[in-house]
């Protein structure tokens, strides 16, 4: 009787170590990678351009960065300012659509160059390949809408045409939309 528990034991055991697969399970060589600073976006006031720049040297990877950053942010307060002037236009009755939309178009203009001097830096990070020598540098530029408006403002002197409120409104409405179409 003890043979046959024993043979049965070793029987069991033999069965056992051969179930299972035969294949080693491979790892993917695929890194899930987040990049750095993807989490902010435009919202609560402020434009935000993301943006990587790559390169053997330092100097370069961060050059490039900050220019293709400063160009999104351009881009992203270009559309916005564009979207901001239909909406705006749009909410105004009468003759004053054409002339405040010619208005705001000219200093518009002028006000963006001026006000991307002023862009900060939200989130810098680098990274480092080894294998490659490669340096990563991701940037977030931002730039405070009101900033945008009181340079604005400005251009407009003593204007009453202009409906600052409703200006302010439209705008701050149109960089909600802008960050919401930034985390698609």
């Amino acid at each position: 009787m003890k043979k046959i528990t024993w043979l049965a034991l070793v029987l069991v055991a033999l069965t056992m170590s051969s179930c299972g697969s035969s294949k080693k399970v491979e790892k993917s060589p695929i890194k899930t990678f987040v990049m750095p600073c993807s989490e902010l976006v435009s919202g609560d006031g402020m434009l935000r351009a993301w943006a990587v720049g790559k390169s053997d040297n330092e100097n370069a990877a961060r050059k490039k960065a900050q220019t293709a950053a400063a160009a999104e942010l351009a881009a992203i307060l270009s559309r916005t300012v564009e979207q901001t002037t239909e909406s705006y236009v749009t909410s105004l009755s009468g003759g004053d659509k054409a002339e405040s939309k010619s208005l705001l178009n000219d200093k518009v203009k002028i006000t963006v160059n001026e006000t991307l001097e002023g862009a900060t830096i939200a989130c810098d990070r680098w990274t480092h390949d080894e294998a490659t020598g490669q340096y990563a540098n991701y940037l977030v530029m931002e730039l405070q809408g009101e900033e945008f408006l009181k340079k604005l403002y400005a251009k407009f002197g003593d204007d009453k045409k202009i409906d600052r409120d409703l200006l302010r409104k439209v705008f701050l409405e149109q960089i909600e939309q802008t960050g919401k179409t930034q985390k698609k």
